[in-house]
């Protein structure tokens, strides 16, 4: 309690200190209250005065005035002046309006300077597309309807009356018509150039001659920069067509996450710059650009997990090049392949079966290089190159170290029991 009251004497000592802002009213100056008083005598003298002066007449009023009242009235004035009051140094004065200044603040960032994401927009928006599709599929009755598809694209080159866009080979994929929205409202027929599924890319083109005469000066290619040279942190911008048309050329801003991330598919392993970039259903196939405006990546997936989220990933550009560069050139990207469907034998399923671990092969394509090889279905790779085969995906990735052309030594089990090497020469599994 006494703590409290210690507390209670602190408080009311500084309500009655200066601590606390007061405004005062000064109280009028006590000489001035019988100042009416002083101004009714010097009028009933100078009217006492002057009634003399009048009676005397002219001659004698003039020097009276002169010699008496002029210094009088001086002298009254000297001591009876009204001043105005300066006010005193605890008193509130309304402080003057400064007039406005020009400061020229910029809203767009709290340092002043104008956003780059603004010019980069202008820069690289002509050059994404939306990409609508159109796919033929069947319902429970076996009867054909279509369905509607949408992706973006990157516009990156032309030759001759071709304008060439890249996109995600799933955004085309199986479709029986393809066309092209350029700058938001503006559709036109679109043509496939080639696809490689391995690294999820496809090229089409739109006719300059198809493309309307009042937007054609402003569709023009990205320029592409080096995904190399990327570091985390790094400004990252995605541009495309989320949820379709209705929301085109959609800007997002986020930041290089991480660059060589590894990610696994249901159907291959791909090497993707990750971002925190917003990327959406429909921005598959757009730009993801850095600070200067350049195309350092394809967007392609997003990682849809309640327990995390802005985790988009792009392919580098840089893996996009040749591969783009080989289906202009030829409509497809070489690669090799054995030609062979086949399940894996692991440690569980050998032990049950007492058979080899490797690969049981279900199905040779015919006339593929393992067709012209000898393989067989029913046989069981255990090898190849030296090396001991235990999985498909062992056995894809040893393959992809090749060329369409070379050959190779593949030890297999045949009938369970008798062990040969056979030499496939590798085709080209996209011809």
């Amino acid at each position: 309690m006494n703590e409290w009251k210690e507390y209670e004497r602190e408080d009311q000592d500084r309500e009655k200190s200066s601590y606390y802002y007061t405004e005062s009213i000064k109280s009028a100056n006590p000489k001035k209250k019988s100042s009416w008083k002083k101004i009714l005598i010097l009028v009933l003298i100078v009217g006492f005065v002057g009634g003399i002066s009048i009676s005397i007449g002219i001659g004698i009023g003039k020097p009276l005035a002169q010699n008496v009242i002029k210094p009088f009235l001086e002298q009254f004035n000297k001591a009876w002046t009204f001043q105005e009051d300066s006010p005193s140094s605890n008193e509130y004065v309304m402080p003057e309006k400064e007039e406005e200044q020009n400061n020229n603040i910029s809203p767009i960032t709290s340092t002043g300077q104008k956003s780059p994401v603004v010019e980069i927009a202008k820069k690289v928006g002509p050059s994404v597309v939306a990409v609508n599709s159109s796919i033929t599929v069947r319902d429970w009755f076996n009867n054909p309807y279509s369905k509607e598809g949408t992706g973006s694209g990157v516009i990156f080159g032309e030759r001759s009356d071709e304008v060439f866009i890249v996109t995600n080979h799933h955004v085309i994929d199986q479709a029986t018509k393809v066309t092209v929205t350029l700058l938001g409202d503006h559709t036109v027929p679109a043509y496939l150039k080639g696809y490689d599924p391995q690294t999820d890319l496809a090229v089409i083109y739109i006719k300059k001659s198809e493309i309307p005469a009042e937007i054609k000066n402003q569709v023009r290619p990205a320029q592409f920069g080096d995904s190399d040279e990327l570091e985390a942190g790094e400004l990252a911008v995605a541009i495309g067509n989320p949820l379709g048309t209705e929301f085109n050329n959609t800007v997002t801003v986020g930041v290089i996450s991480a660059v060589n991330r590894q990610l696994t598919l249901p159907d291959k392993t791909m090497t993707m710059i990750q971002t925190d970039a917003a990327i959406n259903p429909g921005n598959s196939g757009g730009a993801l650009v850095n600070g200067s405006g350049e195309v350092i990546g394809i967007n392609t997936v997003k990682l849809v997990d309640a327990k995390v989220e802005g985790m988009g990933f792009a392919i580098p550009i840089n893996n996009v090049k040749p591969i783009i560069e080989e289906l202009v050139n030829r409509g497809s990207v070489p690669r090799p392949g054995l030609g062979v469907l086949g399940s894996d034998i692991d440690k569980d399923v050998s032990s049950l079966y007492e058979i080899p671990i490797g690969i049981l092969v279900r199905e040779v394509v015919p006339g593929s290089a393992a067709d012209a090889a000898g393989i067989r279905q029913g046989d069981i790779i255990i090898g190849m190159e030296n090396q001991k085969i235990t999985s498909m995906d062992q056995l894809t990735k040893i393959i992809k170290n090749h060329k369409v052309g070379d050959v190779v030594e593949i030890t297999i089990v045949r009938d369970f029991s008798t062990k040969k090497v056979v030499k496939a020469k590798l085709q080209n599994i996209n011809q």
